[in-house]
């Protein structure tokens, strides 16, 4: 991240694409700073006396947008036209560029090796993990920078399935997920650390929102 970080700041036309998957997923999938609140991983401590992660998780494409001439973009590959677009953008920006893409770890985050397009859709849709894209060259402030097209619902706290209506909330996404499965009690009710996980997701999305003018 300090690597990362000084070469934002070093203005030079580098682009960075990353590989969000919440953990370490190659060192055995153990919880890092940007898992999400509540979760449970392997070489994770996790028991009564520590329900699953404790800290927030760190919003890396939120912190890069406060460097100075950084084109920023947050997406999934579930989306195309959003994805694309990014990948677009960022190519033609003249500096610093960087893409956060989700992507789905199966066997970390316990879920199907077919499942990883839905997952990510998903993360989108239940504010898990919000799509935006950061354009210096679109105005002078944040409000005219930040776009949050992409995200259904973009006023709204949460997303309701207009057919069924259904509301899509971060407990929704953590139910299709194994790596939140020790946070349910025998019943299916959220323990308390999924409860302070849904209230950091909105939180961060209601901070996208105020910054975006949409609050």
């Amino acid at each position: 991240f300090q690597a990362l970080s000084r070469m934002l700041a070093s203005g030079m036309d580098i682009k960075v694409f990353i590989l969000d998957t919440q953990v370490y997923s190659n060192t055995g999938g153990q919880t890092s700073t940007s898992s999400f609140h509540g979760q449970s991983a392997k070489m994770s401590a996790h028991g009564s006396a520590v329900p699953g992660k404790q800290e927030q998780r760190k919003e890396i494409a939120r912190i890069l947008m406060m460097h100075p001439n950084t084109f920023v973009a947050q997406t999934v590959a579930a989306i195309p036209n959003h994805f694309y677009k990014a990948i677009l953008e960022a190519a033609s920006f003249d500096g610093p560029a960087v893409v956060n893409t989700y992507t789905t770890c199966q066997p970390e985050h316990g879920v199907g090796d077919d499942m990883s397009r839905k997952q990510a859709k998903l993360a989108v849709e239940s504010r898990a993990f919000p799509v935006f894209t950061y354009d210096p060259r679109k105005g002078d402030t944040i409000r005219s920078r930040l776009s949050l097209q992409g995200n259904p619902a973009q006023k709204a706290d949460w997303y309701t399935v207009p057919k069924t209506d259904e509301t899509i909330d971060f407990m929704t996404f953590a139910r299709t997920e194994g790596r939140f499965a020790k946070q349910f009690d025998k019943e299916g009710n959220p323990r308390g650390s999924l409860l302070a996980a849904q209230a950091d997701r909105l939180a961060n999305w209601h901070m996208l929102q105020e910054m975006a003018g949409l609050r």
